[in-house]
């Protein structure tokens, strides 16, 4: 298989670098209008593009200095707004789509519970009908991008005489709604600029704001998530941003950190298992160009690319030996010119164990790759065909 892009002179290519140079600094509505948000969606959201136009587009606003729209909002854009092509109506998707492409509305991932771990499908969140509306009620934790979003994709229980993953059902929030209250998590790398808690107190939903049918939540729910762990699955350390393998090793050939044999051993691992990485992208590309959606195989490449980039940053500050204990001391430069939160090494060390954790666990991963592409039998769950309302029951009984 030949790995390599169009050259310099591919009219496409071409095309897409005279527009960045005619405008180095463009708009998120004129690159929405031009279909380079998200090229591989059909028109008029996108250029309809094949995997290798999409790839060349990449690379062009990487050429330009310029970040990838999907990092700029990526809930929207990898995520979730393109479950509206399928399961929207046509005043959600005129709505709420031109300003998610043109990243003029960021959105986040309202799914997390405090009470729920990692079984999504316990979630206690409820969302009652009423008339024209639904009532929210409940809690969600470890939010990225609460703080900034305008637009909430919402998992809540609108069912509960029915077993749990049957009554689930997604909505597309206003997060300014009245009763909405954003509270933000300060992890260890001493900021606020990721995770929240988000409190619903009786908010008002406008029917007209639920994705696909009642019940439906489930579904699309586990779709959505195995199109971020494909999203994620890329070279960079953490979440497929950040320094790569590849920065790795130009790093300590800089440093002179690869003439010790231990390290550079454990490079060389780590250079091998990006390569892998890369390769297991081009197998996601292949699947594309073959319309294949996004499938279980999706956590096979977040379960290696987690503990990956782990190891990766990991080496990156051993080998700056005591002064790698001082933030900001400029051993490594940031990667992708810095662009990118996590580009800077000392963050992405400080973020790095959070990747095992986010977008399910290595333990729930590891169930989702034995059971759904080995075939292996499934795990046992007494409850699965309960009513979610007789678990509750139970469980006061139990704790009374």
């Amino acid at each position: 298989m030949d790995f390599n892009l169009p050259p310099e002179s591919d009219p496409r290519r071409v095309e897409i670098r005279t527009f960045f140079e005619a405008n180095p600094r463009p708009t998120g509505r004129q690159l929405a209008e031009r279909g380079y948000t998200v090229p591989h969606w059909p028109r008029p959201w996108g250029l309809g593009a094949d995997p290798e136009l999409q790839l060349i587009i990449d690379e062009e606003f990487e050429h330009a200095g310029l970040q990838a729209p999907a990092r700029l909002n990526p809930v929207a854009l990898n995520n979730c707004a393109q479950s509206l092509l399928t399961h929207g109506t046509d005043a959600q998707r005129e709505r709420l789509l031109p300003p998610a492409l043109a990243m003029e509305e960021k959105w986040c991932m309202l799914f997390s519970e405090p009470s729920a771990g990692s079984d999504l499908g316990a979630l206690r969140l409820t969302a009652r009908r009423e008339g024209d509306h639904y009532v929210v009620r409940g809690q969600k934790i470890w939010t990225s991008l609460a703080h900034k979003a305008q637009i909430g994709v919402l998992v809540a229980r609108t069912n509960t005489n029915v077993p749990k993953h049957a009554g689930l059902s997604q909505f597309l929030i206003d997060i300014s709604s009245p009763g909405i209250s954003v509270r933000p998590i300060i992890d260890m790398t001493g900021n606020e600029n990721e995770y929240n808690e988000v409190f619903f107190d009786d908010v008002k939903v406008p029917a007209d704001r639920l994705l696909g049918k009642e019940g439906d939540g489930w579904a699309l729910t586990m779709a959505q998530l195995q199109t971020e762990r494909v999203a994620l699955s890329k070279a960079g350390a953490i979440w497929g941003s950040g320094p790569s393998a590849r920065d790795l090793v130009s790093e300590l050939i800089a440093s002179g950190g690869i003439d010790d044999p231990l390290i550079r051993d454990e490079a060389a691992k780590l250079y091998i298992e990006g390569e892998i990485m890369r390769l297991l992208a081009y197998r996601s590309l292949s699947d594309r160009m073959n319309a294949k959606p996004a499938g279980p195989e999706a956590a096979v490449r977040k379960m290696v690319a987690a503990p990956h980039g782990q190891r990766i940053v990991d080496l990156a500050k051993r080998v700056q030996g005591m002064s790698g204990l001082i933030t900001g001391n400029g051993a490594f430069e940031p990667t992708n010119g810095g662009r990118h939160m996590f580009d800077d090494w000392d963050y992405a060390y400080w973020f790095n164990p959070a990747v095992t954790l986010g977008v399910g666990t290595q333990e729930v991963l590891k169930n989702v790759i034995s059971e759904r592409v080995l075939g292996l039998p499934r795990e046992a769950d007494p409850t699965a065909k309960t009513p979610w309302a007789e678990l509750q029951k139970s469980k006061l009984k139990t704790a009374v």
